[in-house]
Protein backbone atom coordinates (compact mmCIF):
# COMPACT_ATOMS: atom_id res chain seq x y z
CA UNK A 1 0.00 0.00 0.00
CA UNK A 2 1.32 3.78 -1.17
CA UNK A 3 1.51 5.66 1.57
CA UNK A 4 1.07 9.66 1.31
CA UNK A 5 2.87 12.47 2.59
CA UNK A 6 -0.11 14.56 3.10
CA UNK A 7 0.28 17.97 3.17
CA UNK A 8 4.30 17.63 3.44
CA UNK A 9 4.59 17.12 -0.13
CA UNK A 10 3.05 21.07 -1.27
CA UNK A 11 5.57 22.81 1.13
CA UNK A 12 7.79 24.53 -0.35
CA UNK A 13 11.85 23.24 0.10
CA UNK A 14 13.74 26.92 0.44
CA UNK A 15 17.59 27.14 2.00
CA UNK A 16 18.32 29.69 4.06
CA UNK A 17 20.37 31.15 1.50
CA UNK A 18 17.41 31.35 -0.51
CA UNK A 19 15.42 33.05 1.70
CA UNK A 20 18.19 35.32 2.38
CA UNK A 21 18.60 35.98 -1.05
CA UNK A 22 14.91 36.81 -1.54
CA UNK A 23 14.80 39.43 1.20
CA UNK A 24 17.40 41.08 -0.16
CA UNK A 25 16.23 41.26 -3.49
CA UNK A 26 12.76 42.81 -2.11
CA UNK A 27 15.01 45.32 -0.19
CA UNK A 28 16.58 46.41 -3.33
CA UNK A 29 13.48 46.69 -5.22
CA UNK A 30 11.82 49.18 -2.92
CA UNK A 31 14.66 51.67 -3.12
CA UNK A 32 14.73 54.46 -5.39
CA UNK A 33 17.02 56.91 -6.66
CA UNK A 34 18.26 60.61 -4.52
CA UNK A 35 16.23 63.03 -5.91
CA UNK A 36 17.89 66.44 -6.91
CA UNK A 37 17.22 69.68 -5.58
CA UNK A 38 17.51 72.42 -7.66
CA UNK A 39 18.76 76.39 -6.58
CA UNK A 40 15.20 76.93 -5.41
CA UNK A 41 14.50 74.23 -3.25
CA UNK A 42 18.00 74.35 -1.50
CA UNK A 43 17.05 78.46 -0.89
CA UNK A 44 13.99 77.43 0.41
CA UNK A 45 15.32 74.54 2.69
CA UNK A 46 18.01 77.17 3.86
CA UNK A 47 14.97 79.86 4.71
CA UNK A 48 13.20 77.13 6.65
CA UNK A 49 16.19 76.59 8.59
CA UNK A 50 17.37 79.62 9.48
CA UNK A 51 13.67 80.78 10.85
CA UNK A 52 13.21 77.84 12.74
CA UNK A 53 17.11 78.68 14.52
CA UNK A 54 15.81 82.47 15.41
CA UNK A 55 12.33 81.48 16.57
CA UNK A 56 12.84 77.86 18.20
CA UNK A 57 10.26 76.13 16.34
CA UNK A 58 10.49 72.17 15.22
CA UNK A 59 11.32 71.09 11.71
CA UNK A 60 10.00 68.07 9.87
CA UNK A 61 13.49 67.00 7.91
CA UNK A 62 12.86 64.11 4.87
CA UNK A 63 16.72 62.27 4.23
CA UNK A 64 17.71 60.27 1.82
CA UNK A 65 19.77 57.50 3.46
CA UNK A 66 20.59 54.30 1.18
CA UNK A 67 17.77 54.41 -0.97
CA UNK A 68 15.34 55.19 1.37
CA UNK A 69 13.25 58.35 2.56
CA UNK A 70 12.82 58.88 6.17
CA UNK A 71 10.94 61.44 8.54
CA UNK A 72 13.06 63.25 11.09
CA UNK A 73 11.53 65.67 13.81
CA UNK A 74 13.30 67.73 15.96
CA UNK A 75 14.77 71.78 16.71
CA UNK A 76 17.91 73.02 15.10
CA UNK A 77 20.29 73.66 17.48
CA UNK A 78 23.51 74.52 15.50
CA UNK A 79 24.22 75.13 12.01
CA UNK A 80 27.81 73.94 11.18
CA UNK A 81 28.39 75.09 8.00
CA UNK A 82 32.40 73.82 7.99
CA UNK A 83 31.34 70.07 8.19
CA UNK A 84 28.35 70.63 6.50
CA UNK A 85 26.01 69.26 9.67
CA UNK A 86 22.99 70.16 11.18
CA UNK A 87 22.85 69.46 15.09
CA UNK A 88 19.02 68.63 16.52
CA UNK A 89 17.16 67.65 19.41
CA UNK A 90 14.61 64.81 18.21
CA UNK A 91 11.58 64.50 20.61
CA UNK A 92 13.35 61.55 22.72
CA UNK A 93 15.74 65.19 24.21
CA UNK A 94 18.76 63.41 22.03
CA UNK A 95 21.18 64.92 19.54
CA UNK A 96 21.13 63.79 16.06
CA UNK A 97 23.62 64.90 13.40
CA UNK A 98 22.24 65.43 9.99
CA UNK A 99 24.31 66.10 7.06
CA UNK A 100 22.96 68.34 4.84
CA UNK A 101 23.18 66.57 1.33
CA UNK A 102 20.93 63.96 2.88
CA UNK A 103 18.00 66.60 3.46
CA UNK A 104 15.40 66.36 0.57
CA UNK A 105 12.60 68.03 1.51
CA UNK A 106 12.25 70.28 5.13
CA UNK A 107 8.91 71.65 6.70
CA UNK A 108 7.21 72.86 10.04
CA UNK A 109 6.23 70.63 11.84
CA UNK A 110 2.39 71.86 12.81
Amino acid sequence: MLRDRGAIKWTSMMLPEHLTQLKQDLLDVSKMEKPSLDEQQIEEIDILVSEAIALNRELKFKLFKEGVAEDLIGTVQYLNYEQHKLHLKDHHDQTVYITMNDIIGVAYND
